[in-house]
C-alpha cells in the first residue's frame, strides 16, 4: 500500500497551540497563588545513532511583563538529552516546579555547548546558531491557574531539524529546530504490535491536522502518543524491504485513553519469476 508522511510545518518552529489547562485536584504541595509547570520532551524516528541535546536552562514568560523582565525559571539544572531515545512513548520529564499563577506567552530553552550528533559511529558537534543562543523560543498562550499543574511537551522532529553542510561523513551538522508543542497530558495513545520482528517498522498515525511518528522497538511493539481525540489512518512500513507496507484506517483515539491495534502480521513481497 501506499505510505503517506504528512508533515506540518510552521517557519522553523511547529507549534500546535490548542492551549488549555489540566485541571487537577489542587495540590497541598504549592504556596498559595502558585500552580505546577511541568515540561517533556518526546522525539519522532531519526535516521542518526544519537542526537545529544544539551539544555543549559528553561525559562517561562508572564505575558503581562515586558520582553526584558517577567521571566521564570523553570530548570536551571543542565542536562543532555538524546532525543532518538525519546521514542515509542518514552519521554524525559525537564522542567517540573511551581510558579506564580497567571499568564504565560512564551517558552524559553537555553541551549548549551557540547550538543553532539552520531552518524556511522562518528561523533561531530552539532552546531547551535547564534540566533538560538539567546534561547529557543516557543510562543505560548498559557493560562495557569493557582493549584493546578499546567502540562506541555515537546515534540522534536528530528530529522527535519538537523542541517547538513557538506559531505555528511565531513560536514557540518547544524540545528535548526523543528517543534510539535502540545499541551496537557490528556491524549490518546494508539499501541499495538508487529510481525516478523524483522520487520523493524516506522509507525505513522496521521489525519487531516495531525501526524505523528514512531518506531517499533526489536520486540515489535509500538505505542503512538499524544494524540488529540479524532480517527487516524496508521501506516506500517517496514525496514526491511522483503515486506509489503500496510495501513489502518480510521482507528478511533479517545484523549485519555489507549487504543490497541493488535498484532499486524506484514506479508512478504510477491518475487518476480
Amino acid at each position: 500500500m501506499s505510505h503517506r508522511l504528512k508533515k506540518i510545518l510552521g517557519g522553523s518552529i511547529l507549534a500546535l497551540l490548542a492551549v488549555y489547562v489540566v485541571g487537577c485536584s489542587k495540590s497541598g504541595t504549592s504556596p498559595a497563588g502558585t500552580a505546577k509547570f511541568q515540561i517533556n520532551m518526546i522525539d519522532g524516528p531519526g535516521t542518526f545513532s544519537a542526537v545529544n541535546i544539551v539544555i543549559d536552562s528553561i525559562q517561562a514568560h508572564i505575558a503581562s511583563s515586558d520582553s526584558t523582565s517577567g521571566w521564570v525559571t523553570l530548570n536551571s539544572a543542565a542536562g543532555t538529552y538524546d532525543l532518538l531515545q525519546l521514542v515509542n512513548g518514552n519521554s524525559a520529564m525537564v522542567a517540573n516546579t511551581s510558579v506564580p499563577a497567571g499568564r504565560y506567552s512564551q517558552i524559553r530553552l537555553f541551549l548549551g555547548s557540547g550538543s553532539n550528533i552520531v552518524v556511522a559511529g562518528a561523533s561531530f558537534p552539532l552546531v547551535i546558531p547564534s540566533g538560538l543562543q539567546s534561547g529557543l523560543k516557543l510562543n505560548v498562550d498559557a493560562s495557569v491557574q493557582s493549584g493546578t499543574t499546567y502540562s506541555m511537551t515537546l515534540d522534536f522532529n528530528v530529522n527535519s531539524s538537523i542541517v547538513v553542510t557538506g559531505n555528511p561523513l565531513n560536514g557540518q551538522y547544524i540545528l535548526k529546530p523543528v517543534i510539535r508543542v502540545i499541551v496537557g497530558p490528556s491524549n490518546g495513545v494508539i499501541d499495538g504490535s508487529v510481525l516478523p520482528h524483522s520487520a523493524l517498522p516506522t509507525i505513522t498515525a496521521f489525519n487531516s491536522s495531525d501526524t505523528v511518528t514512531t518506531v517499533a522497538d526489536t520486540s515489535g511493539d509500538f505505542k503512538v502518543t499524544h494524540l488529540s481525540t479524532g480517527s487516524y489512518d496508521v501506516d506500517i512500513v517496514p525496514s526491511d524491504t522483503t515486506l509489503n507496507d500496510t495501513t489502518l484506517t480510521n482507528v478511533n483515539v479517545t484523549a485519555g485513553q489507549t487504543t490497541n491495534v493488535g498484532t499486524i502480521i506484514l506479508s512478504t513481497k510477491n518475487r518476480a519469476r
